[in-house]
């Protein structure tokens, strides 16, 4: 499998879409000057666009993340 067909692969989607969700969260906590705001309104952009609901998915997943990292750290 070369790159191109990996990238339009279920697998390749959906390895982009998470790709955009975590730099958009990563680049958002950047304050100041060096907040890329145009680059981070074009992720968010293509994360809606190009692949829109994963952004629900990946929510949903961190959100189990933290359920299970809370649930964890009470015992």
């Amino acid at each position: 499998m070369n790159a191109r067909d990996f990238q339009a692969s279920h697998r390749g989607i959906f390895i982009q879409a998470q790709a955009l969700y975590y730099a958009i969260q990563k680049l958002s906590e950047v304050e100041g000057a060096m907040r890329e705001v145009s680059n981070i309104a074009d992720m968010q952009f293509l994360l809606d666009e190009v692949y829109s609901g994963y952004a629900d998915i990946f929510h949903h997943i961190d959100h189990q993340r933290e359920e299970v990292h809370n649930h964890m750290g009470s015992n």
